[in-house]
């Protein structure tokens, strides 16, 4: 089996979940014995991990697309660059179904399944209105997503919270999408398990994109009244949007000494993040999963997220308060730094839950889909060939 895949991510070229799946995904799909062609677009020279099996085609881009800008001019010059680019490069032999992820890489793949003969799937990671988190999603991403609904074979939703987000707002045919929760590599976490939960150092941790949808400014709001009654630290790592905002409200709010932001993190700089996090927070105004969120359980950290989050749907041992609701994620902080039963019993627990969650399972119905869908392309074009 042969596949086309298409991404604007893939290590280390990338921002946040949407890379972190290509990845794994990719590496246990060949494993299968699946070959991949893969997609990205490409601006310079940068090392990738490429696995046997997998063929990198770097789309080559006058420049990529930064991963927080808010320019449409540049936004569409740049996608639809991609999209004419990859039709000169892209090669079809022996091609047995494409595999586009989230809206940049489905808009680059409209037309080929027609032209090569071929089905189309692609993955929903995040919708625009996820994305907006509130805010007004922006026309143009949600006419390519709707498009998308009628002009691809099938649709993976990485949960289910975000099929039902593809039925209400697209009328999508529930029919047509199925979901395949994502997973993770637990061995890059072991080693962080064993902590003492006795101890009273180290700090309160949101890590992820410094958007809107993931809630930053409540956990800054929240860490606001925590440190009116006790000494607590916070980091908020990652890079985003809201960013510089949040810097100066730190320091508006006489807060700035307590609280550490780090910028961008990868690789060891991540896992010491999580080697020294108290409590681990993701409390996304709209989250259709939240990698983070298993990573933090490997690591034996206790864990807050919200209602909302699509990885709620499958994890037990987290912490849950509603979205938008920083007087409640106070109170759910303060309630784990206080309770050490109740830490290393979501802590411990929870480490031992995420390890049924393996990118390899995801790579297995993955695959299982594929075959299904290849199969019954290729019955309706015998059909309408005769």
């Amino acid at each position: 089996m042969k596949i086309a895949m298409i991404a604007w991510e893939y290590p280390p070229q990338f921002s946040g979940g949407l890379g972190v799946h290509c990845h794994a995904i990719v590496h246990e799909l060949v494993k299968q014995g699946v070959n991949i062609d893969f997609y990205l677009p490409s601006y310079g020279q940068t090392d990738f991990d490429i696995p046997a099996g997998m063929v990198l085609h770097r789309v080559d881009m006058d420049r990529l697309l930064p991963a927080y800008l808010n320019s449409d001019h540049v936004i569409w010059e740049t996608v639809n660059q991609f999209k004419n680019r990859l039709k000169e490069v892209f090669q079809p032999e022996g091609v047995d179904l494409i595999h586009a992820h989230d809206w940049m890489g489905v808009y680059a793949a409209f037309g080929m399944n027609d032209r090569y003969r071929v089905p189309l799937v692609w993955t929903v990671h995040s919708t625009e209105s996820d994305r907006a988190a509130g805010s007004s999603p922006h026309p143009g991403i949600m006419a390519i997503e709707q498009e998308a609904m009628h002009a691809t074979d099938h649709t993976i939703a990485v949960s289910a919270r975000t099929k039902a987000s593809l039925i209400d707002n697209y009328s999508a045919l529930p029919d047509a999408i199925t979901v395949i929760y994502n997973g993770i590599d637990t061995s890059a976490y072991e080693h962080l398990k064993a902590r003492d939960y006795t101890r009273t150092d180290g700090h309160v941790l949101f890590l992820g994109r410094v958007t809107g949808q993931k809630g930053p400014g409540d956990f800054l709001k929240a860490a606001r009244m925590i440190l009116a009654k006790r000494n607590v630290r916070f980091m908020i790592a990652g890079e985003g949007d809201l960013l510089a905002s949040l810097r100066r409200k730190a320091r508006m709010w006489k807060i700035d000494e307590h609280v550490t932001f780090t910028g961008a993190v990868t690789g060891e700089q991540l896992i010491e993040c999580y080697k020294h996090a108290r409590v681990y927070v993701l409390p996304s105004i709209s989250e259709p999963f939240g990698i983070t969120v298993l990573e933090a359980m490997a690591s034996g950290i206790p864990t807050i997220t919200t209602t909302t989050s699509g990885v709620s749907e499958i994890v037990k041992h987290v912490y849950l308060i509603e979205p938008g609701n920083p007087g409640q994620l106070a109170q759910g902080i303060l309630t784990l730094l206080d309770n050490r039963s109740l830490q290393r019993t979501l802590a411990v627990k929870g480490a031992e839950e995420v390890k049924h969650f393996s990118w390899k399972s995801v790579a297995v119905q993955t695959f299982v889909l594929y075959t299904e869908i290849i199969t019954q392309f290729n019955q309706m074009r015998r059909i309408n060939d005769e």
